[in-house]
């Protein structure tokens, strides 16, 4: 990456690869979202800390609730109509885009 934060394109691409355990991570949403801001250090101990920080603190126990499984589970099978609802994390990152976008 041309950068030296890696947070955001390796969280990208992970999501593709691995897409029930890791979420897209942006600046713009998540970030800002979770922390108030999309300000994070660099360096790959810092960044990965970072992320097990989202996943454990706010993805993973979200997505454990029952009414969102039931929800995105209705969603996953809707594909035609939620295209960009690939896995339940992916459904609550673009939860978290519509509510930022609302709010701003």
């Amino acid at each position: 990456m041309a950068s030296s934060a890696s947070l955001v394109g390796n969280s990208k691409v992970m999501a593709h690869l691995l897409p029930d355990l890791i979420p897209p991570v942006d600046r713009e949403y998540t970030l800002k979202f979770l922390f108030g801001n999309g300000q994070f250090k660099n360096g790959v101990e810092v960044e990965w800390k970072k992320l097990v920080q989202i996943l454990e603190g706010f993805f993973y126990p979200a997505v454990q609730f029952p009414l969102f499984q039931s929800k995105a589970e209705s969603w996953l099978v809707q594909n035609d109509r939620f295209k960009w609802d690939t896995s339940y994390l992916k459904i609550l990152d673009n939860l978290v885009i519509g509510f930022s976008k609302m709010v701003t």
